[in-house]
């Protein structure tokens, strides 16, 4: 009787066409589907009106089915006497259906915003709405085209790509990128500077720098009026979103007429407390000769960063026509530091942040980072970190710069902390990025995949993301898998410098010494940038120090400094090579270079001597090339680095009292609070176990220099300290140690000190061999 029952209970509905109907139902519901998700994406409507038509869709499910199966009840007609509830269900499905769209979408827009407590500028904590970064819409202002025949007014392309830049930037849910933040990736591209390429090659360049829009914009001057035709295109697919229409005699006026065009069509979602929206006249000058100074200095900058000369003369130009110009400040500050002269420097950028105050307030940020970056002030620029990501949570230039400090003072996992608050406020793709490197640091290898997988789900066109995975195996130490992975990217994009570096490097650790030199000679001949090469020369030199050819990688490190200069200014240069130049020195015991090196650095960055030198002091004591008489004057240098954080303080305290040979206060700072500062030695674990080895224990220092050794470590100097722990108990595995670093130092130079050790080590080994037999 179920059987039967059940059959014509099936029966009915096909008897009443339920099944067809409902069949076409869906049918033209996925047909309107593809319909609003064009409508989304071609008119930029949201997200959630896919979400709440699907939702809307559904749930009329039931109402739709009841009125196929009752459509003869339901007619007013014929239906007078009849049982009405299935009218009063299809009218509660309807109005049930209707809630619970609404509920959703309001629910949607809290999550796409955030209520937050802000400083204003009285210093009070007000309320404020800010949106999830999700909706931030990022701009590439290409440099404006002059297509007039005046090319004087050349320099007005940069003037307004810089001014849209900093009136669109003047709203938190928009960050754009001027021609100057673009300069990079024309280089990358082989694309001659300052000059507007094809707008296919605009787009890569857009895409490359992980822009959602960009501008193409032209411009002329007739009769005193400024004329601008150009489009808004979209990044992902390439087509006009916007088309740009603007003319007025006032060029600033222009600016912010092309300004609201473009906020009309991408509109402010969100309501802004006590937001201000500043005319593009107040942002840089609006003397417009001044403006041309302040941008042709500029220009020459990027143009050649070692004419510092040309660079300050022209900006102190824009000065004199517009006193109060506060980023002309900033700018003359720069290129004065560049020069060595601190005190002049120091003094404008004072300036900057006193003319600055009438800014936006995301604008007056970088004046003072740079006031307390020369002054050497790290406590201040931290407590400045803390209140810009207190007044401004949705950026993320807070919380990256905040992230050493959490790491060396509080540990790991309050730097994980703080990274999941910037992604919970909505900087997901710079936050999982730099998740992702603090659990491949902690070897959280699963944990760092989840996060690359999320990566990937959440920006499906981040192709570079593939490579991270190759991150992981190498971590490992399973270099064929990602060997592998690198060269299928490889074949995809054989002109990718990125990928042949990490090839070459692959090959390096896996003691293919030779194949990694030759991929690295090839494509220095054939690189196509100065970019590609200094980065290839850079990593020939690096692995020349590994090697123990300590005057060639001098000599390269010149080679490298000599082309660096065009792309960066001396004084950074300086800085730049000063580590690993001092380190080069020390190793083959010319100890009075270094002190020539300090001299130089002394020029540019006074303020960094000290602490450069007790760097230098540190790296002497933790690779043991000289005696502890040498390095006495090191506990002198705790104040510097407490300067930094805590942390720091603490790591100086491992090594001073290391050098003190008091082992045991080392491993019990080591060891506190679950092994944080430990950690922070990850990439020093050759120094690590001497520490542990010195202390007499023998199990911990083999455990580390092991972990090391079966993750391929590209130093040499692992295998010969392990060969070293091994000499008195096992020789033969000390010896086959000892050969692995002796591969790598083939070619070394005589007076290379790890050399030396080696070769004692390996007379010994040779004497309780011949005493053995």
């Amino acid at each position: 009787m179920e059987s039967t029952s059940e059959k014509s209970w099936l029966q009915s509905l096909w008897d009443k066409k339920v099944p067809q109907y409902l069949g076409t139902y869906f049918a033209v519901g996925f047909g309107l589907l593809q319909f609003v998700e064009f409508l989304t994406k071609r008119y930029d409507l949201g997200d959630n009106l896919v979400d709440q038509y699907l939702l809307l869709w559904f749930t009329l499910v039931p109402a739709i089915i009841t009125i196929i199966y009752f459509s003869d009840q339901l007619n007013p007609r014929t239906s007078k006497g009849i049982v009405r509830w299935p009218k009063f269900l299809i009218i509660g499905n309807f109005i049930l259906s209707f809630i619970l769209v609404g509920y959703f979408n309001f629910k949607s827009q809290k999550e796409n915003v955030e209520i937050v407590n802000l400083l204003n500028d009285e210093g009070e904590t007000v309320q404020a709405v800010i949106p999830n970064l999700k909706k931030i819409k990022t701009i590439a202002s290409f440099q404006f085209i002059n297509t007039g025949k005046d090319e004087d007014l050349d320099w007005w392309g940069l003037a307004f790509s810089n001014l849209l830049e900093y009136n669109l930037d003047q709203r938190p849910e928009f960050y754009t990128t001027s021609q100057y933040g673009l300069h990079w990736y024309y280089d990358k591209l082989s694309l001659p500077p300052f000059k507007v390429p094809n707008i296919g090659m605009q787009r890569e360049i857009a895409k490359q720098s992980r822009q959602d829009y960009f501008t193409r914009i032209s411009f002329t001057l007739a009769k005193d009026v400024y004329s601008f035709k150009g489009s808004l295109y979209s990044v992902k697919d390439g087509n006009i979103v916007l088309e740009i229409d603007a003319f007025n005699s006032d060029p600033f006026l222009a600016i912010d007429e092309i300004t609201q065009q473009i906020f009309d069509k991408i509109p402010n979602r969100f309501h802004f407390n006590d937001q201000v929206q500043l005319p593009s006249s107040s942002l840089i000058t609006d003397n417009i000769e001044a403006l041309k100074y302040f941008t042709l200095s500029r220009l020459s900058f990027f143009n050649n960063p070692t004419g510092l000369d040309e660079v300050v003369n022209l900006v102190t130009k824009s000065i004199e026509l517009d006193p109060s110009c506060a980023i002309c400040y900033i700018y003359l500050g720069d290129p004065l530091y560049g020069q060595g002269k601190r005190d002049e420097s120091i003094l404008n950028i004072k300036k900057a942040i006193k003319f600055g105050a009438s800014l936006p307030e995301r604008m007056q940020f970088y004046s003072k980072e740079m006031l307390y970056g020369i002054t050497n002030d790290m406590d201040a620029y931290y407590k400045l970190q803390e209140l810009r990501r207190k007044m401004f949570p949705y950026e993320f230039s807070p919380y990256e710069r905040l992230l050493p400090l959490y790491q060396s003072t509080y540990g790991i996992d309050s730097a994980k902390v703080l990274i999941n608050e910037a992604i919970d406020y909505g900087n997901i793709e710079k936050g999982l990025l730099s998740l992702y490197d603090l659990q491949l640091d902690n070897e959280e290898y699963i944990e760092a995949k989840n996060t690359l997988d999320k990566l990937s789900e959440e920006f499906p066109t981040r192709d570079e993301d593939k490579m991270k995975y190759a991150d992981i195996f190498e971590k490992q130490g399973n270099l064929e898998k990602a060997k592998l992975i690198l060269e299928e990217e490889e074949t995809l994009d054989p002109l990718n410098s990125t990928i042949q570096m990490r090839l070459a490097f692959i090959d390096f650790k896996n003691s293919e010494i030779q194949n990694a030199n030759n991929r690295l000679e090839r494509n220095i001949a054939q690189s196509t940038t100065l970019t590609d090469s200094l980065s290839f020369i850079w990593l020939k030199a690096n692995f020349l120090r590994l090697s123990g050819q300590i005057n060639k990688s001098l000599e390269l490190l010149g080679s490298y400094e000599k082309f660096g200069v065009k792309k960066i200014p001396l004084n950074v240069m300086i800085r730049e090579t000063f580590n690993i130049k001092s380190d080069l020195y020390y190793s083959i015991n010319q100890v009075s270079k270094p002190e020539e090196l300090l001299s130089d650095l002394m020029k540019y960055s006074p303020e960094a001597e000290s602490i450069y030198k007790c760097i230098c002091l540190m790296n002497v004591i933790e690779k043991a090339y000289q005696n502890n008489s040498y390095t006495r004057d090191f506990k002198d240098c705790r104040d510097e680095f407490k300067a930094y954080s805590e942390g720091y303080a603490e790591i100086f305290d491992v090594i001073n009292f290391y050098q003190l040979g008091d082992f045991e206060k080392s491993i019990e700072i080591l060891e506190r609070d679950n092994g944080r500062i430990k950690k922070f030695f990850s990439e020093k674990t050759y120094f690590l176990s001497q520490i542990y080895k010195d202390s007499g224990n023998r199990d911990e220092a083999f455990k580390i220099l092991e972990k090391s050794i079966n993750q391929k470590s590209e130093n040499p100097v692992h295998y010969y300290l392990m060969a070293c722990l091994l000499e008195s108990e096992n020789k033969q595995e000390a010896r086959k140690y000892l050969n692995l670093a002796m591969h790598f130092w083939e070619n070394a130079d005589e007076k290379f000190i790890p050399l030396q050790k080696a070769k004692a080590l390996s007379e010994r080994l040779l004497v309780i061999n011949d005493e053995e037999g």
